[in-house]
């Protein structure tokens, strides 16, 4: 049977009306797809962006060593930046003990500003400290006039100043602990690690500013002590020392030649005011006098510590 114009119109629109649905459909998939694949490439870009991370979690302090318990691991999305600036491994040192041969793991890099927490942790912040050497001991002193708001943790140079207006670098750029009674910082006493040279020289200082009348070992204290570089001691210690040093088995070379040398430079102008200084006629019961004083003081912190130990 024929169709009329009027059902061939109906069933054209009915057709063109489905085409055109059609067509619309596959237009609205085809940008659902191009979406969902823009979306994934962006998804993908992020995850290639994604890097895991130290960021800082208490604040440390400038010239503080960077260990894990100050720090939190997260993975986080930081830009297209270098992720090779960032940390991801802290560096370590095994160190041996050669008395009782125990090893033990210590960090060895710093920070060179204040960091605070949330700060994500690059290379360009941090500065690695020099390897600790077989000789290095922690030595505690209570004969250094301490700066009024010193704190542990802070790095700081032993100078000796003497009546004439000298003023000589000891050893410089040591990083201070001072012993706590009760949760309290003790008065006048510090900690800090030196070599067998320092140690001697430090010494020798302590010694001869005994015998001065006038002089003061004290304490000054760096700015920025993850940027400021450690200055170059100036003090030229006596020729017993001088000698004992040459001759220890424990110093290495390279610190005995640098010694050896400043001390042939400087000698001729550095020791003869040292040694008129030291050689007046109340050295003997000055170095015998404070001497007891620092044997007694150190006694009594002792044994508040033994009693703090005990409540």
């Amino acid at each position: 049977m024929a169709m009329n114009p009027m059902q061939r119109k109906a069933n054209n629109s009915f057709l063109l009306g489905i085409l055109i649905t059609l067509l619309i459909t596959g237009i609205i998939i085809a940008i659902l797809i191009f979406q969902v694949s823009k979306l994934n490439s962006e998804l993908e870009k992020e995850d290639a962006l994604k890097v895991k991370v130290y960021v800082v979690a208490d604040t440390i302090k400038s010239g503080e060593t960077i260990s894990e318990d100050k720090l939190q691991f997260i993975e986080t999305t930081l830009g297209n930046v270098d992720s090779g600036n960032f940390v991801t491994v802290l560096n370590t040192q095994d160190v041996e003990d050669p008395a009782t041969g125990d090893v033990e793991t210590v960090y060895t890099q710093k920070a060179k500003v204040d960091l605070n927490p949330g700060t994500v942790l690059t290379n360009d912040l941090l500065y690695e400290d020099e390897a600790i050497t077989a000789d290095v001991r922690s030595q505690e002193y209570n004969v250094i006039t301490l700066t009024s708001q010193l704190e542990t943790g802070d790095y700081v140079d032993i100078r000796l100043r003497t009546a004439d207006g000298r003023d000589l670098i000891v050893v410089s750029h040591k990083q201070v602990t001072i012993p706590t009674l009760n949760d309290i910082d003790t008065g006048n006493s510090i900690w800090i690690d030196l070599t067998e040279e320092e140690t001697l020289m430090m010494s020798c200082a302590i010694v001869e500013s005994y015998k001065m009348n006038g002089a003061k070992l004290y304490t000054s204290k760096y700015v920025e002590p993850g940027i400021q570089e450690a200055a170059t001691p100036t003090y030229i210690p006596n020729d017993a020392t001088i000698t004992l040093i040459n001759n220890d088995p424990n110093i290495v070379q390279q610190a005995k030649n640098e010694l050896i040398t400043r001390y042939n430079d400087n000698k001729d102008t550095i020791r003869p005011g040292l040694n008129s200084a030291v050689n007046n006629e109340d050295a003997t019961d000055n170095v015998n006098q404070k001497t007891e004083e620092e044997i007694t003081s150190l006694q009594e912190e002792r044994e508040a510590y033994i009693e703090s130990l005990g409540e």
